[in-house]
């Protein structure tokens, strides 16, 4: 920082390296940690949070009625991440004095006091293998109660699921339930039967199977669920519907597992946003600019500013239209209208406007660069790698439509398009003209150049999100934004 002027900046250097190492996130969750624990020295607890291989760890509750099949999921979201899968029986194996009182109300068919249950829960989850890889709480809270007492006790899970299905499915599903006495495995004689002819002889009913039981346990869940989900961040919890095939319920507990709270870490917005030319490009970057405050960057018109600027970097574009040194542009590479300018100068441009301050502390967005992998590596190598990538997708139909209907009023210089937006008179719509570069030849030409590095590129924006551009502007927007604000998710569950 220069300490010679007032009022001191952070260089966008620091915003990044802190951005790329997490440190605004993990200074967010150790705060956290020191509140919720309250220690007697918070230095010293920080320093030991510090230490911890990992202190980011997954941490879901899975919530539902009977036979919603919330074992079966937990199983095969455990499997597929390594996560601890805590349900009654691992709660109550240890041998500690909540676990007697516990067992006592289990027998009388009583809930489980919070305060119990939170004194149970803390002591599983303080256990090395559920601090390093996380864990899975099936079943519980039951009641408001439990699910006050968690939180008084310091847990709070990232992740509600809440698995619903029709009651009279739920009937259908206990009362067909049957285990195996020899593995403890559950089947269902229609849903899920045994492939074993030995396993199927010796299944026996599970304990209190009766259509009355199950309906006092449903009408338990009814009664305080509502409860429980009061109790509870809205935004970390998501429904799903439990009656469907097993395998489609796990995709989508999956999917919202691997999508990552909202944060309250600062971030400065680095966007870009790919598409062929007619997929909106520049409608949805002026509607991102205007909301959130980013500057909205046009390579193309950077390039032209550069050049009528007389800038260095703009007469070292100029030189090169003046001795004629452009060349003729490789097949399918159109890259601007002013011509094929060698990339390094182009890079040079676009540094220099992203490094000022009001890129650094608004954040930007990006359109027309970079259009290739080569540029995407050279543009992370001079230290300004987006945070964002978008590739609007739109269909070539869509686009030529778009395009070649375009017209421009010569008189006035307004833009207009024959089904859209069209001209308010006959006599404006007599003298409309078209440009050159919307013919439907020169568009799919645009479209094959955009569509040969598209792979590439892809592969390397390994966090890049496809936003279906055939829509109504605001719609599109509106999904960008949704993708905007919420952090990117992770690729695997599985902690890191």
């Amino acid at each position: 920082m220069d300490q010679t002027k007032r009022p001191l900046q952070i260089p966008p250097e620091f915003t990044m390296y802190a951005e790329k190492n997490e440190l605004f996130s993990l200074y967010e969750r150790m705060i956290q940690e020191v509140i919720v624990s309250q220690p007697l020295d918070p230095i010293d607890h920080m320093i030991n949070f510090l230490h911890r291989e990992n202190d980011d760890v997954p941490q879901i509750v899975i919530l539902g009625p009977t036979a919603a099949g919330k074992g079966s999921i937990a199983a095969m979201v455990c499997k597929e991440s390594g996560l601890q899968k805590i349900d009654t029986a691992e709660l109550l194996s240890v041998d500690i004095e909540p676990v007697k009182k516990a067992k006592e109300c289990l027998d009388t068919d009583e809930d489980i006091p919070g305060d119990t249950l939170g004194a149970l829960m803390k002591e599983r989850i303080s256990k090395k293998d559920c601090a390093d890889h996380g864990w899975m709480l099936i079943g519980y809270p039951k009641t408001r109660d439990q699910a006050l007492a968690l939180q008084r006790h310091g847990i709070f899970a990232k992740h509600f699921v809440f698995l619903e299905a029709p009651d009279m499915v739920l009937v259908e599903r206990f009362m067909g339930k049957r285990v195996d006495p020899a593995t403890g495995d559950i089947y269902h004689l229609t849903f899920e039967p045994p492939e074993s002819p030995d396993v199927t002889r010796r299944l026996k009913p599970v304990e209190n199977q009766s259509e009355k039981n199950v309906r006092k346990r449903l009408l338990h869940y009814h009664r305080n669920i509502e409860g429980i989900r009061a109790a509870v961040s809205k935004g970390t919890t998501k429904i799903i519907n439990a009656d469907q095939p097993k395998s489609d319920v796990f995709a989508q507990v999956y999917h919202f597992l691997c999508q990552l709270p909202r944060t309250v870490a600062p971030q400065c917005p680095r966007v870009i946003l790919q598409g062929p030319r007619g997929s909106g490009k520049s409608t949805q970057a002026a509607l991102l600019a205007a909301k959130y405050g980013l500057v909205n960057i046009s390579m193309v018109e950077l390039i032209k500013q550069a050049i009528a600027d007389n800038s260095k970097v703009g007469n070292m574009m100029s030189t090169y239209i003046e001795k004629k040194m452009m060349g003729k542009p490789p097949k399918h590479r159109k890259l601007y209208p002013v011509g094929p300018f060698p990339d390094n100068i182009v890079l040079k441009c676009l540094v220099e406007r992203l490094g000022k301050l009001d890129c650094a502390t608004k954040g930007w967005v990006l359109r027309g660069y970079p259009r290739s992998r080569n540029q995407a590596e050279a543009l992370a190598d001079a230290g300004f790698a987006p945070n964002r990538v978008y590739f609007l997708d739109c269909p070539t139909d869509t686009i030529v439509e778009r395009l070649s209907l375009r017209r421009t009023d010569p008189v006035t210089g307004g833009q207009y398009h024959l089904i859209y937006n069209p001209p308010p008179s006959l006599e404006m719509k007599r003298r409309l003209r078209v440009n050159p570069k919307d013919a439907e030849a020169s568009i799919d030409e645009d479209v094959l150049a955009y569509e040969s590095p598209l792979e590439e590129m892809m592969d390397y924006y390994v966090s890049s999100q496809t936003v279906n551009a055939d829509q109504d502007p605001h719609t599109v927007f509106e999904s960008i934004e949704n993708l905007l604000v919420k952090p990117l998710p992770k690729m695997t569950l599985s902690a890191q």
